[in-house]
Order: C-alpha cells, then sequence, then structure tokens
C-alpha cells in the first residue's frame, strides 16, 4: 500500500518545508519514530477532522473516500493532501498538523519498528498498536491490499533469469536501479535488497514512487529494476515481472486508517471502519487505473464508489 525518501538530510529539509505548507508547529526532528504523538483520549464527539494524504494518488483517493464519508456525518473535514512521503507525513500526525489519513499494515509496522519480524497480515495488524506513539492508534484493517513490488521488464527477466529479488545478487553490479527516493532508503527497497538479500546496483536514479518517470525509464531500459505497487495497472499493461520475496522484505500492507485518539470518537470510527469492510483489492485496484494519468479526479472517484457503497 500499498505503500515511498531522500537522503536523511534532505527529508528533513522537505519535512520542515511540508509541515510549514501544512501549518505544522512540530518541533525537534520530525523524523524521529515513535515520539511522543500527544496522548488525549477517544471524545464522544468530533466537530471536525483534518484528513491528510501521502504523495501518490491511490493515497489521495483513500483520502478522499474518508473525508467525504466523514463530511457527510456533518463532520466539518479540511484536506492536507499529497503532503509527501511516510516520515513527512508521519511526523505531521504526530505534532497534530493532521487528524486521519490512509496507511499501510506492513509499512506502519516497519516505520515504528525496523526489526519487525512479523510477515502474517493478521500478525503484522495485531502488533502495530504496540508500536504506535501515544496519542495514535489504527481502526479496522480492510480486505484491500497494495503490495511493494519490485519489477522488471520481461525483457530484463529473462536475460537475466529472473524469477525472485534473490535472483538479482550476480547481476546486479550491472544492473541500474530507480524510482522514488524512499526507495534507495527503505527496508522494503535498495536498503533491504542489500541488507536482507546482499544486493548492491550499480547505480540508483532518484524518478518518482511508482509514476510515469520510473515507467518510461524502466521501458527504455535506462533502469532495468524498479518498484511498483500491486494495485498498479502499469503492471500487467506492461507485461511487468514481479520478482518473488522470499525473504519477506515486503510485508503484508492492508489499508488501514491511522488516526489521532483525540479525533476517534465514536460516529468517526464507526464510518472509516463502514468503509474498510466495503473496500477490496478488486475495487482499488479498479479505482487507481481509473485516476492514472489523470484522466478522472480523485475526489469524483471516491465520490463514485460511496454511491455505490452506501455505508448505512
Amino acid at each position: 500500500m500499498f505503500r515511498r525518501t531522500f537522503i536523511r538530510s534532505a527529508i528533513a529539509a522537505s519535512a520542515v518545508f511540508a509541515l510549514a505548507a501544512c501549518g505544522g508547529n512540530g518541533g525537534g526532528d520530525p523524523l524521529s519514530p515513535g515520539g511522543d504523538a500527544g496522548g488525549g483520549k477517544a471524545p464522544d464527539k468530533v466537530d471536525s477532522i483534518t484528513v491528510g494524504s501521502a504523495n501518490f494518488p491511490e493515497s489521495q483517493l483513500l483520502a478522499e473516500i474518508y473525508g467525504q464519508a466523514l463530511a457527510a456525518k456533518g463532520i466539518k473535514v479540511t484536506k492536507k493532501l499529497n503532503i509527501g512521503a511516510r516520515e513527512v507525513y508521519m511526523a505531521a500526525i504526530q505534532d497534530k498538523s493532521i487528524d486521519l489519513l490512509p496507511e499501510y499494515t506492513g509499512a506502519t509496522l516497519v516505520y515504528f519498528k525496523k526489526d519487525a519480524t512479523e510477515n502474517e497480515a493478521e500478525a503484522v495488524y495485531k502488533a502495530i498498536p504496540g508500536v504506535l506513539p501515544s496519542g495514535l492508534e489504527v481502526l479496522d484493517k480492510s480486505p484491500a491490499t497494495d503490495e511493494d513490488a519490485v519489477v522488471v521488464t520481461k525483457a530484463t527477466a529473462d536475460k537475466y533469469s529472473l524469477k525472485s529479488i534473490a535472483d538479482l545478487k550476480p547481476v546486479a553490479k550491472d544492473l541500474v536501479a530507480g524510482g522514488g527516493p524512499e526507495f534507495k532508503t527503505r527496508k522494503a527497497g535498495v536498503a533491504g535488497m542489500k541488507d536482507v538479500y546482499g544486493i548492491e546496483f550499480k547505480e540508483f536514479k532518484s524518478l518518482d514512487p511508482g509514476g510515469p518517470l520510473s515507467l518510461d525509464a524502466l521501458l527504455k531500459n535506462q533502469i532495468q529494476v524498479t518498484q511498483f505497487f500491486t494495485t498498479q495497472s502499469a503492471i500487467k499493461d506492461n507485461n511487468l515481472v514481479v520478482l518473488d520475496d522470499p525473504q519477506h522484505i515486503h510485508l503484508p500492507n492492508n489499508v488501514v486508517p491511522l488516526i489521532r485518539t483525540d479525533h476517534k470518537s465514536p460516529d468517526v470510527a464507526t464510518t472509516l471502519n463502514a468503509i474498510q469492510a466495503k473496500l477490496t483489492t478488486e475495487s482499488l485496484t479498479d479505482m487507481v487505473k481509473r485516476i492514472g494519468g489523470g484522466s478522472e479526479s480523485a475526489d469524483a472517484v471516491a465520490k463514485d464508489w460511496l454511491s455505490k457503497n452506501p455505508l448505512s
């Protein structure tokens, strides 16, 4: 879920900029996970909520679905979409710049516990409450998933006999990896491939997270390895090969709302959990395809999905 970073100094700079744009006022290092998010208790009612999203279309779509559904319940919704990568929006929810955002179970667990060993969907979900900072909670996980996927073209797979990530090790010195800057630094990306599989690429090109720049570079053989997400139609449409991950650097990524406890009223929780129950991987994949390339807007697709999936 899913679901995207520069070297640490670059992340810190972008985090400061993005949070300033969002009205954030958190101090200290915004990239230090596990800090106190402010505690608080679940209220009986909330009048307003600020919904955020990451910097990729699926996250913005899910944030639109959450926001529109809550607005229909009479809650004033402020949207702060396209905040940035996980390191940035996690800082935003911890410093109260936002109250709610769509997340993914495996990615959330590893963000707060880098050495997490759980790799089954239910175990991953159950481990999250134990690692979240005080003041943050997850609601129900959805059956809808969006997994990270290391992909190559069929031509590259055939040339080097690639079926799994492990098969990259003997040939990676001749290959260029590319994608979103965070693909370079995360366990689910190049850093994890090095630490877990012993893979070292010839070069890394910073492009976009599962976006058109990465796809174009891959198809033109300017890069040979990148990361896409399993709800993206680009994989099937371009006959890309998803490499198996026997060492589980990619954890199960069920869609899950991450919310500040001080905004988790019964109305909010019930509405969001109803959405979670109705989302499917198939419907999410279809919606992501519809907003791909800007053919339809995320807010319009979200509105259409909600009209076809009444929550009460």
